[in-house]
């Protein structure tokens, strides 16, 4: 299946877009700079070619159950969601800055300890997501993104 070139990134009042992070089936995702409070951001936009109802009503599902998650500290928050000036929802969401798991491991060994640490980390945050009645459906080392402070977390929840 071909995917559409991705689209430019949206002009959102208070953010300043600074370069793509990728592209999904759905969804094109950018960092941005939140300008108050000052912080990088990552912004998942939804494809404009894929705004039939039930598929935005999906996407703001996805957003509501993400907010009702965002105490979980291995679980990416979402911040803020709307929709931009063009008709594209979005979701404002935590950044996630260093390489996901399939990246890092790559570039370096695992020890036992931080293979296991990591692994409880991701099954506390699936034992919660399935709490709040969600199947993630999609767990796998390139769906575990990394913070600067080293704490794994699961995003699309």
């Amino acid at each position: 299946m071909n995917r559409p070139a991705q689209a430019a990134p949206p002009e959102l009042p208070g953010f300043e877009q600074i370069r793509s992070l990728g592209s999904g089936g759905f969804a094109d995702v950018f960092l941005f700079r939140q300008r108050h409070p000052e912080r990088e951001v990552a912004v998942k936009v939804m494809h404009a070619h894929r705004l039939d109802a039930a598929t935005v009503e999906g996407f703001t599902a996805e957003a509501n159950l993400m907010a009702g998650l965002a105490a979980h500290p291995h679980i990416v928050s979402v911040y803020e969601t709307g929709v931009s000036a063009d008709g594209r929802p979005f979701l404002v969401m935590e950044y996630c800055s260093r390489p996901n798991l399939q990246m890092r491991h790559r570039r370096e060994r695992f020890s036992e300890a931080e293979t296991l640490r990591i692994g409880v980390q991701i099954a506390g945050a699936v034992v919660t997501a399935d709490r709040f009645g969600i199947l993630h459906r999609d767990i796998t080392p390139t769906h575990i993104l990394d913070t600067r402070n080293v704490k794994p977390k699961i995003p699309d929840c």
